[in-house]
């Protein structure tokens, strides 16, 4: 990465964390609960800039780690999805398994029937 890149890039971390800490403050000073909400209308940030890592690091560094993100959520989402999913890939290998003991035993059985159709007809 370039680092006229990487010096912009960390320029506005620091500003997005300035505008944070100022907004804390703010927001304290009015008396007002510490709430995503609250910062976002003080700052004029977007609320996916509280769940980047710096700025999450910010809040949990001055107490703030209570407060919910909407990433906090969707990764919770994702949790449950990827446990239904394990959850429906065992069962498919479960099925997969019955259906192939299945099939061993209806191989078995043809054969028998065929062998026994064998016996009547040289009967």
């Amino acid at each position: 990465m370039p680092k006229q890149l990487t010096e912009k890039q960390e320029l506005q971390r620091q500003q997005s964390i300035n505008q944070v800490l100022r907004a804390i403050e703010e927001v304290k000073a009015e008396g007002r609960s510490v709430t995503i909400t609250a910062l976002v209308e003080f700052t004029g940030l977007s609320r996916s800039v509280f769940s980047k890592g710096h700025i999450r690091e910010l809040l949990v560094d001055y107490g703030y780690s209570g407060i919910k993100t909407q990433e906090q959520k969707w990764s919770t989402k994702k949790e449950k999805l990827a446990d239904v999913a394990t959850d429906k890939d065992r069962k498919i290998q479960e099925l997969r398994t019955r259906v192939e003991g299945l099939e061993r035993e209806c191989e078995l059985l043809r054969g028998k029937v065929f062998l026994l159709t064998q016996r009547e007809i040289r009967k």
